[in-house]
C-alpha cells in the first residue's frame, strides 16, 4: 500500500478504518473504546474488555461461545488494554478465516462482526448486572497480570520513571490501574462503567478482511444508542518538567539494579511538525534504539558498564527514557557515560555510517509492519487520536528525509528530568 488509509466517520464519535487483507487468509476485526486516562476509572475500565470477552446474551458462557467460534472455522476473540498518550484504549479483537477461503463462501467476517457487536452492546448480564462469578474471575486474572508486570523489574522500573517524570499527569497512570482497586470492583460498579463507556467513549473499528461489512454493522448499533455523548480526546500537553533533576532510589530483593533516566521534550505528534517527530525517532534509533546504537556499542560493549542499555521515545507525550541494567556501584559511572553519548549526538559528533545504519533499521521496521495483521492493526490503533493516520510507508519516507542536523536538534531538545534507580537491599537487609 502506498497511500495512507483514511478514517471513515460512522456516527458521532465513531470511526472505521479499512486495511487491505489480500495477503492473508484470515480476517481481523479490532474494536477499540477510547477514553481519557483517569485515576478514578482506570482500574474498572481496564477490567471491562476482559469481562466483555467472556460472552454475550446469545452465548452467555464459554461453552456456548466456544461452540459458536468453532462454527466460524475456529475464530478467536481476545481482549487487551493499551495506553495511547493519555488515552486508555479498551480493545476487543476477533480473528477468523477470511470469507474467500470458506468452504461454502459463507459470510464468516460478517458473523464475527455480529458477535463482536453483541459482546460490546449485549454482554451476558444477570438481572441487569454482570455476573458476580465473571467479575471475580476477571478481577483475579487482571490482578495477576498487574503483579506479573511488577515482577518484571525492567518494566516496573521504566513505569516508575514515567510516573515520576509525569507525576500528577494522566500519563503517569498505569493502563491496568491498581491491583487493590481492581479487587474492590463489583458487578454493580462494572455495569455502570460499561454503560458509561458506551455513552462516553470514542470508538475505532479497524477492519482487515475481503469484505467490509463490519463497520456498517457497528454503525447501525451506534445509531440506536440513546444519549450518546462521546468525550473529546484532547491534545496531550507537554510534560511539566522540573527545576533540576529529581533522583529517586527504591530497593527490592533483586540482584541486578535498574537505572532509568527520564527526559522530556516539546516534540510530540499533537504539537510538532511531522519532520520533528521523524527526527526524534531517528535520533532515538541512533542513540539507543537499535542493537548497533551508540549506547549499546559504547556503554555496554566497549566499557562494560551495564548488562543492557537502550532508549525509547513516546511520541504521544514527549517522554524519552534511557534504561539500563547495572551493578549498583557502577550506576553513577553508567549515567555519566550515557550523558556523554547524548552530548555527542547533540554536538553532531557521530558518523554518517552510524546515522545511515540507524535509518536503515527504522525504515526496515516500518516496512515489515505489514507482514502481520496484528502489528499493522497495532500501528493504526496507536494513531487513534490523529485526524489522518500515517501509513508505515509514509513514515519510512519521512525517516528517509531526516538530515543529520535535524537529528542533532532533536537530541538538543531533550531536558534531563528524572533518575530512577531500582536497587537491591542494602547490607543491613533493609528494603
Amino acid at each position: 500500500m502506498t497511500d495512507s488509509p483514511c478514517f471513515r466517520p460512522l456516527t458521532a464519535g465513531a470511526r472505521a478504518l479499512t486495511l487491505p487483507a489480500d495477503r492473508f487468509k484470515t480476517a481481523r476485526l479490532t474494536a477499540a473504546l477510547l477514553l481519557p486516562l483517569s485515576e478514578k476509572d482506570a482500574s474498572a475500565r481496564a477490567l471491562l474488555p476482559f469481562l466483555l470477552r467472556r460472552g454475550c446474551a446469545a452465548y452467555p458462557d464459554f461453552t456456548s461461545l466456544n461452540r459458536r467460534l468453532n462454527e466460524l472455522y475456529g475464530a478467536r476473540v481476545s481482549a487487551e488494554v493499551a495506553r495511547i498518550g493519555e488515552t486508555q484504549a479498551l480493545v476487543l479483537t476477533a480473528v477468523s478465516l477470511d470469507d474467500r477461503y470458506a468452504l461454502e463462501k459463507e459470510a464468516v467476517t460478517a458473523e464475527c462482526a455480529a458477535l463482536l457487536r453483541s459482546m460490546l452492546f449485549e454482554p451476558a448480564l444477570e438481572s441487569g448486572l454482570f455476573r458476580l462469578s465473571d467479575v471475580e474471575q476477571e478481577r483475579r486474572m487482571l490482578t495477576e497480570l498487574i503483579e506479573s508486570e511488577i515482577n518484571d523489574k525492567r518494566l516496573y522500573a521504566r513505569r516508575r520513571c514515567e510516573e515520576l517524570t509525569c507525576e500528577g499527569e494522566p500519563f503517569s497512570i498505569d493502563r491496568y490501574g491498581r491491583a487493590e482497586e481492581v479487587m474492590a470492583l463489583t458487578p454493580q460498579s462494572m455495569t455502570a462503567v460499561w454503560r458509561e463507556a458506551l455513552e462516553q467513549s470514542r470508538l475505532l473499528l479497524i477492519t482487515q478482511s475481503g469484505r467490509d461489512t463490519a463497520a456498517d454493522s457497528l454503525a447501525d448499533v451506534l445509531k440506536g444508542l440513546p444519549c450518546r455523548s462521546p468525550r473529546p480526546l484532547e491534545a496531550v500537553p507537554a510534560p511539566r518538567g522540573k527545576k533540576g533533576v529529581r533522583r529517586v532510589t527504591e530497593r527490592m530483593d533483586l540482584a541486578q539494579a535498574k537505572l532509568v533516566m527520564g527526559f522530556v521534550t516539546p516534540v510530540a505528534e499533537s504539537r510538532s511538525a511531522p519532520e520533528e517527530v521523524a527526527a526524534m525517532r531517528l535520533m532515538n534509533a541512533l542513540l539507543g534504539g537499535t542493537p548497533h546504537s551508540l549506547l549499546f556499542r559504547n556503554v555496554r560493549e566497549k566499557l562494560s558498564l551495564c548488562y543492557y542499555c537502550a532508549s525509547s521515545f513516546d511520541r504521544h507525550k514527549g517522554v524519552f527514557l534511557i534504561d539500563s541494567g547495572v551493578e549498583e556501584q557502577r550506576a553513577a559511572k553508567a549515567e555519566e557515560e550515557i550523558l556523554r553519548q547524548l552530548d555527542c549526538v547533540r554536538r553532531g559528533d557521530f558518523t554518517q555510517e552510524d546515522l545511515e545504519a540507524a535509518r536503515r533499521s527504522v525504515v526496515s521496521q516500518f516496512r515489515t509492519l505489514g507482514d502481520l495483521q496484528s502489528t499493522l492493526a497495532g500501528w493504526y490503533l496507536e494513531q487513534a487520536n490523529r485526524d489522518i493516520p500515517l501509513s508505515p510507508e509514509a513514515a519510512a519516507a519521512e525517516i528517509a528525509a531526516v538530515s543529520a542536523e535535524q537529528v542533532r536538534k532533536a537530541a538538543e531538545s531533550l531536558t534531563f528530568d528524572t533518575v530512577y534507580l531500582l536497587a537491591g537491599q542494602d547490607k543491613s537487609g533493609q528494603a
